[in-house]
């Protein structure tokens, strides 16, 4: 089955922007001459804790809902959505090396301590922004046709984005609207808006308060740079480890 008008699954690349992006302020913050310390480290290793979870949250709507019924409307997109379900496993692998690291960091001002940090994420990223390229590339489109808007919405409503708390749910939309572009922004703003609760202006601050503490007195205005440097700190660990 396919729909007449194939959804708009941007918000796919919106995620994974969202987590590009704190992947990559990670990535810079522990390069520094100076490294974070006291509450900057502490609260570098909160964030990234809860980017990752969130990252692992969404895996599970996925593969649960989205797929399980993109699937069922299409059995042709089956081998592929269970190639991206055993990606996910090896993600979620990579995520608690790199959670385990976290907590050693938050606790240890020790070079080794974060030097551990910092290798248990690129090991994450040579798994994870792979995955992404290819649920974006290859994914989204099978899904955008094959279920229906009020489909697409419940996955979002209902399982993404389904939290207990008011202040959560605002600090997911300020999360993933953080350093888009303005086009993205606005579309990701209004679809977000529809859910049942209505986002609060106040939450605008603590989160601009928290970032400048994650990224000291310089912050990004846009995640693709990070992305750029993290695929380049990727690919010379992969030229390093590749036997001449």
């Amino acid at each position: 089955m396919s729909t007449p008008h194939p959804i708009d699954t941007q918000l796919f690349g919106i995620i994974h922007d969202a987590v590009r992006r704190d992947l990559g302020r990670t990535f810079d913050a522990l390069a520094t001459r100076t490294p974070p310390a006291g509450r900057r480290r502490a609260a570098l290793a909160d964030q990234l804790t809860w980017t990752l979870r969130f990252v692992e949250r969404v895996h599970v709507s996925e593969e649960t809902y989205l797929w399980a019924l993109t699937c069922r409307r299409d059995p042709t997109t089956r081998p592929l959505l269970r190639q991206l379900a055993a990606g996910h496993a090896r993600v979620h692998h990579a995520v608690s090396a790199v959670e385990h690291a976290a907590h050693a960091y938050q606790i240890s001002e020790a070079t080794s301590v974060r030097d551990d940090l910092r290798g248990a994420l690129e090991r994450l990223c040579t798994i994870l922004l792979p995955q992404f390229d290819r649920e974006e590339d290859e994914a989204a489109p099978l899904v955008a046709a094959s279920i229906a808007d009020i489909e697409w919405n419940t996955w979002l409503y209902r399982h993404l984005l389904h939290t207990d708390t008011a202040d959560e749910l605002d600090k997911e939309r300020q999360w993933l609207t953080d350093a888009l572009e303005p086009g993205r922004r606005t579309y990701a703003k209004r679809t977000l808006r529809t859910h049942r609760s209505i986002s609060r202006p106040a939450f605008a601050l603590p989160h601009r308060q928290g970032t400048r503490l994650l990224c000291g007195s310089q912050t990004a205005s846009n995640q693709r740079p990070h992305c750029s440097r993290i695929r380049t700190a990727l690919h010379r660990l992969d030229t390093a480890l590749t036997p001449t």
